[in-house]
């Protein structure tokens, strides 16, 4: 009954028009200590915008926290509705937290772009022909790993030095630019180093650019706890700590690459505005960027704080789960790609109850990896998204 009079509500204050709907929001609850991972909500629209969601984004928030969940932020992935629901809480600042009125303590709620969104819109800005990235006079160009790659394959030179790096990397397709596992393989340790050993000085700049959003994605992407054991990765290992010293790496040294990449672009002389932004990431990337760091940190100091929490995954900020559930709504209507409300609405009705069928596609923009996590009090993060019926 709650979730049914949490739908009548919002149905009642926008009566339904003979425009048929186009995509389907929806809001899941992911815990951040256990293995909670709901779909809480769903409205069918037509059109969505960040004004439309601001009422039923804090309605749902209320009452998860009604429930007694304790909501500590929102992961979004930055399209325009999404950035401009965070807009509204203070348009004329940048804003990554707002309090939380619902909560006892007045506790703070982080908004928190999703990683994985920020790392595939990064490799994007590199790859795209249109922008021609630059810092501190020196050029961070997609031609570097192009060449990397034709040399790693040419006949006769033995072992390749980066051997997961295939043509699909390269030659990017609508499809390929969704998926995330290729953004993280290009933007990794490896091609960092094989760039670095082959490019020279004149690759100095992307082999710092590739080094830096590699650590970016291993701070925010821990989902195992031995895996930084094994893969001898000390970023990926799991937070144990409120003094973690990849908290100090976000905020003094990534943040400050990024704020001086713009300050070194904005005092080159010779360009047009217009030209000095193509020299950059696009700003909703470095806008998602800062926000996830300031966000990031100040939610793993306050988990912390919390008695019995002596370890974190960071990988649990991630809206994996809602990329996920998106998936297996596709693969649940096969042949059918052009699903109904009430089809969507039954298919989540079985994904909630039924595990057996709740398996992620075999072909998808993200991985999946299927882990058992120690149960912890229940802390949630609400994650919002919508995608086409």
């Amino acid at each position: 009954m709650h979730l049914l009079d949490f739908e009548r509500e919002i149905i009642d204050e926008n009566p339904l028009s003979s425009q048929l709907a186009k995509t389907v929001m929806v809001f899941m609850v992911r815990g951040l200590f256990n293995s909670l991972q709901f779909p809480y909500v769903q409205f069918p629209c037509a059109d969505l915008s960040g004004d439309m969601l601001f009422d039923p984004f804090w309605e749902a928030v209320r009452r998860v926290e009604t429930c007694g969940l304790k909501v500590l932020g929102a992961t979004l992935d930055g399209n325009s509705v999404n950035r401009r629901l965070i807009k509204l809480h203070n348009p004329k600042e940048e804003v990554y937290k707002v309090k939380n009125p619902y909560s006892q303590e007045r506790r703070d709620l982080f908004f928190i772009p999703d990683p994985p969104h920020l790392i595939k819109t990064t490799r994007n800005c590199w790859q795209s022909k249109c922008r021609h990235l630059w810092n501190d006079g020196k050029s961070i160009s997609w031609s570097h790993l192009t060449s990397l790659y034709n040399r790693d394959i040419a006949p006769g030179l033995g072992v390749r030095m980066v051997p997961k790096l295939k043509l699909e990397h390269i030659s990017l397709t609508s499809f390929s630019k969704m998926r995330v596992d290729l953004a993280a393989q290009v933007l990794s340790e490896s091609v960092s180093k094989a760039i670095q050993l082959t490019g020279g000085e004149e690759a100095s700049g992307t082999v710092k650019f590739v080094d830096m959003m590699d650590k970016f994605f291993d701070s925010m992407n821990v989902h195992n706890y031995k895996h930084g054991i094994y893969s001898r990765k000390e970023f990926q290992e799991p937070y144990i700590s409120a003094d973690d010293k990849r908290l100090k790496w976000l905020q003094e040294v990534f943040m400050k690459y990024l704020s001086d990449w713009e300050e070194s672009v904005e005092k080159r002389d010779g360009y047009s505005k217009s030209e000095k932004g193509t020299m950059l990431l696009s700003h909703p990337t470095r806008q998602g960027l800062k926000m996830a760091c300031n966000s990031f940190v100040e939610l793993v100091r306050y988990l912390f704080t919390i008695p019995h929490a002596n370890s974190f995954l960071s990988q649990r900020i991630c809206q994996d789960p809602l990329e996920r559930f998106f998936g297996c709504q596709r693969q649940r209507g096969g042949t059918h790609d052009n699903p109904n409300a009430k089809d969507f609405t039954k298919t989540t009705q079985e994904l909630r109850v039924i595990n057996s069928i709740a398996k992620p596609p075999k072909r998808g923009n993200l991985s999946w990896w299927t882990k058992g996590f120690r149960r912890r009090k229940c802390i949630a993060t609400c994650q919002t998204s919508s995608q086409g019926c």
